[in-house]
């Protein structure tokens, strides 16, 4: 987004020091919360089909729709009390963003659309007099109008890049000062994605779903990446010419505005500062002179010895520290989140970083929660990235549209490497507005996160769209112009047997399991973008599975995601890698109910194919990452009288492994080493898990052979060099005995100020063992400063009852109970930590 400074783990000490800024510099402050909000939902007559599913063919996924639509706009009101006498009679609510304007119910059938509202009054300073004050959203959806005092202020449209409004002219000095919002969430025809939500393969949702802030900057000040609106330019903007071990060169180049009516003379220092503290490298300008009203980029370079890599394995991070200085007055300064570090791709090579060979293993990410929709908290967005890294993914693709700019930061941190996507779903609109807004996007998506060390690719194509040639060169070129230097630079898109100008290509493919490959681009690398889901039967695949169907379908799921994963691997280095669909299960407009194609489910609880992932993490422990790293052993079961004896699939990443039925040893066991066969669908006491289709895994999974299914209780462990080094055991459940309940903190701990964190309660026997055949309402209640973003009461799921708990402003104990027919949990403690 707009520079927005960011905090990492061990980092907390350092910038409270770096951010301390004088009453004269510039301040960012959240404007999140103080807001009331209302809206009218629209009226619709349209026939519903509450059963709708997609086919079963190949060419059944492709919707897509080629127009020539304007956007038949109707003379808009721009007047503020037409506004408000439309909304005189209206009740409005307290609310605090992020924010979804028409909460959603956990199985939707027709998303909601309507227009919202939000207005907020506060206050201005009389010391912010001379100052230039906007404010910034970092993504409503998805046309929007504002109005300042009762100024109209504008239109913006997109809903999920940034724009900046500035308020200066009309401020009210030491007064109260008022904010309108509205917002209109219906798909719009020159708007991309521009597809009617009913017809779209995910969901548009509502509100001001991400975060607000209020920028006071001095008349001389670094400008906004976005609205600068400068080619390469605008904001900092910072890249690597040479990078090496022994020392990098890092290039910083400033954007500086003077909107005074006096010259201004100042000097740039920038400072490149370690976790510890100490300053690695400094750099101090000669003095410049900037006219009144004018606007310049200034260029420095920094050396740095011995630096630390930004890599996936050792996401190193550096802050950059810029600061204007007028005299000995600093009038303004900016923090940006840096990590050195290289990109090469070629065919012969693949992906090379910092000069090193890396092979991509990720996956495809949706953004939203059950009944939120998009606006979940930074700490949401954080957590979901670190669950994929747990899982042992290096990569997320960020269809189909630039993700929040805190899960950006937590790739960063985490060493998730990004595919960042423009918005765009099998539509296309040959109207000029539809093709002008899709470039502006290429360039704010570019702006905006051109920063971050985790972007490895730029996706400017339209997903599944298929324009002109000419248009998608088009697109790599926009795109191509927005870069500072040739390196580190790398477009990607769809093909699909049309050859256009990107860098990096998908693959192209019919629809047959394990065919992958690009004959369109053949001296180039390329992405396998998604796999695993729709080759296995169209919108009714066999890895469409959600966790209530049991231990023979999410068998079924992690055996297809397996067979194919070991297929595209033998195609690298020209394959960079593999990107399966999907990480989550998610909602689609065009279809009912909850699409079951994640790893983990739409409450982000894993499934066995998590477990998949998992395994192939490193053996050895990863200091810097010791959740994605280190011994695991998982059975792939549920242990009852439904269970397949014959295959106990285990996965680890142990060298052996060692199978025990109530203490008795089955066997040990070395990874399987079978051959590779045709696909097809697992079946209980058939098809699936043949001890082959694995030679091209890091780690291949055990299949072990039980003769006849025994109650009890089955034990891995997971041996390295003949020891023992972990374990896993899973129990034939008994009878409902306990409710116990678990916060889903997945790397960053609740805290307070909004936060939002699933609460699970899982049914349990009296040993702790999870029922998973057990489906009954649960209710929940909270007492502390906190709400319920769920239902109070919903149905368990295979066992476990999911709920959404949002913190307040407090810092105090809150306390969770949860109740199912004649089971009661314990007092559940789920503190809220500060910021």
């Amino acid at each position: 987004m707009f520079e927005r400074t960011t905090a990492v783990a061990g980092w907390l000490s350092i910038l409270i020091i770096l951010l301390t800024s004088s009453p004269g510099n510039a301040q960012v402050r959240s404007f999140n919360t103080g807001w009331k909000f209302t809206a009218v939902e629209f009226a619709s007559s349209e026939k519903v089909d509450s059963f709708r599913r997609l086919g079963i063919n190949w060419s059944d996924q492709f919707l897509i729709e080629q127009t020539n639509e304007t956007e038949g706009i109707q003379a808009m009101d721009t007047a503020i009390d037409k506004q408000w006498s439309a909304l005189k009679d209206r009740q409005w609510y307290p609310v605090s963003l992020p924010h979804t304007a028409f909460p959603e119910p956990l199985v939707i059938v027709k998303p909601r659309e309507g227009v919202a509202y939000y207005q907020k009054k506060f206050e201005v300073a009389p010391a912010w007099k001379g100052k230039r004050l906007t404010i910034v959203f970092e993504g409503a959806m998805q046309v929007m109008q504002v109005w300042i005092n009762g100024k109209y202020m504008g239109r913006f449209t997109g809903g999920y890049l940034p724009f900046e409004v500035d308020f200066t002219d009309v401020a009210r000095y030491g007064a109260e000062n008022m904010v309108l919002v509205k917002l209109n969430n219906k798909a719009n025809p020159v708007v991309p994605p521009g597809k009617p939500v009913g017809k779209m393969d995910f969901i548009y949702y509502s509100g001001i779903y991400r975060d607000v802030w209020l920028h006071i900057r001095n008349p001389l000040h670094i400008s906004s990446s976005i609205t600068a609106n400068k080619i390469a330019g605008g904001g900092i903007f910072v890249t690597y010419p040479t990078v090496a071990k022994e020392q990098a060169t890092v290039e910083v180049q400033t954007h500086l505005e003077n909107n005074s009516d006096q010259p201004q003379t100042f000097f740039i220092e920038q400072a490149i500062i370690d976790k510890s503290g100490k300053s690695v490298a400094i750099e101090k300008s000669t003095p410049y002179s900037l006219s009144a009203g004018a606007e310049n980029h200034y260029l420095q370079q920094l050396t740095v010895l011995r630096p630390s890599l930004w890599h996936p394995d050792h996401p190193y991070l550096y802050h950059l520290r810029t600061r204007i200085f007028r005299g000995k007055e600093m009038v303004d300064e900016q923090i940006t989140q840096i990590g050195i570090r290289s990109f090469d791709i070629s065919a012969q090579k693949g992906l090379l970083i910092n000069g090193e060979p890396f092979r991509i293993a990720g996956t495809n990410r949706h953004q939203n929660y059950p009944y939120i929709g998009n606006a979940i908290s930074d700490q949401a967005s954080y957590r979901d990235a670190w669950l994929i890294k747990a899982a042992g993914m290096n990569a997320v693709r960020a269809a189909h549209y630039p993700p929040d700019p805190s899960f950006m930061d937590a790739a960063d941190e985490l060493g998730i490497l990004i595919i960042n996507c423009i918005p765009g779903w099998q539509y296309f609109n040959k109207n000029p507005a539809f093709e002008d807004n899709v470039m502006r996007d290429i360039r704010q998506m570019v702006r905006r996160d051109r920063n971050h060390p985790s972007v490895v690719l730029w996706e400017v194509s339209l997903n599944e769209t298929y324009p002109s040639a000419a248009f998608r060169c088009r697109q790599a070129e926009v795109a191509r112009s927005e870069w500072r230097g040739g390196k580190n630079f790398f477009t990607s898109g769809d093909s699909y047997f049309t050859k256009a100008c990107y860098d990096v290509p998908y693959d192209d493919w019919n629809g047959d399991p394990g065919a992958r490959n690009n004959t369109t681009y053949p001296d180039h690398a390329f992405l396998i973008r998604e796999y695993g889901d729709y080759e296995f039967g169209g919108g009714n695949s066999t890895s469409r599975q959600l966790r209530s169907t049991g231990e023979a379908g999410l068998l079924a799921q992690a055996w297809n995601l397996q067979w194919s994963h070991n297929k595209n691997r033998k195609i690298y280095p020209r394959a960079l890698g593999d990107l399966n669909w999907a990480f989550y299960d998610g909602l689609a407009g065009v279809v009912v109910g909850i699409e079951g194609w994640g790893v983990a489910d739409i409450f982000r609880i894993p499934k066995y194919s998590y477990y998949m992932y998992k395994s192939q993490q490193p053996l050895a422990l990863n200091p810097m990452l010791p959740f994605a790293s280190g011994p695991m052993v998982f059975i792939a079961s549920n242990w009852n009288s439904q269970s397949d004896p014959s295959k106990v699939v285990v996965y680890s990443n142990c060298e052996e492994v060692s199978l025990y039925l109530n203490d008795k040893l089955i066997a040990t066991q070395k990874p399987d080493h079978g051959p590779e066969t045709e696909h097809n669908d697992y079946s209980p006491q058939g098809h699936g898990f043949d001890g082959g289709n694995a030679s091209n895994l890091l780690h291949p999974p055990f299949t072990f052979s039980i003769n006849g299914f025994v109650p009890g209780t089955l034990k891995a462990i997971g041996l390295a060099g003949g020891k023992p080094v972990t374990d896993y055991s899973i129990s034939t459940p008994g009878k409902p005995a306990k409710i116990q309940l678990e916060a889903g903190i997945n790397g960053k701990p609740f805290q307070a100020g909004g936060d939002m964190i699933f609460v699970y309660a899982h049914i349990t026997d009296e040993k702790g063992q999870l029922l998973w055949d057990t489906h009954q309402p649960v209710n929940i209640s909270i007492t502390g400063d906190a709400r319920l973003l769920s239902p109070a009461t919903v149905d368990a799921e295979a066992g476990i009852a999911t709920f959404i708990v949002q913190s307040g402003e407090s810092k105090n104990a809150i306390i969770v109970q949860a109740t199912a027919g004649g089971l009661k949990s314990q007092p559940f403690l789920l503190k809220a930590s500060g910021k």
